[in-house]
């Protein structure tokens, strides 16, 4: 990937985040993101999303809200 299109998945997505899985859960993350023809990693940000929204910060005003994932890459 060249340095101009690594540069707009920044802007798109924010920092990078690494984690490692049990083979398990990655063999299940796999099958999830092909029965819904999305990729592991948007399976990851919505998973992270919604665990987000049913812990939200406790310094963010009601009026603030979570943008979605929404963006099937």
């Amino acid at each position: 990937m060249d340095r101009a299109a690594m540069s707009e998945k920044l802007k798109k997505f924010g920092p990078r985040v690494t984690v490692s899985v049990t083979a398990r859960d990655y063999d299940t993350l796999n099958v999830i993101a092909g029965r819904d023809d999305v990729s592991v990693s948007w399976v990851v940000r919505r998973a992270i999303d919604e665990y987000l929204r049913r812990h939200p910060d406790p310094q963010q005003t009601t009026q603030e809200r979570r943008p979605g994932v929404s963006e099937r890459a």
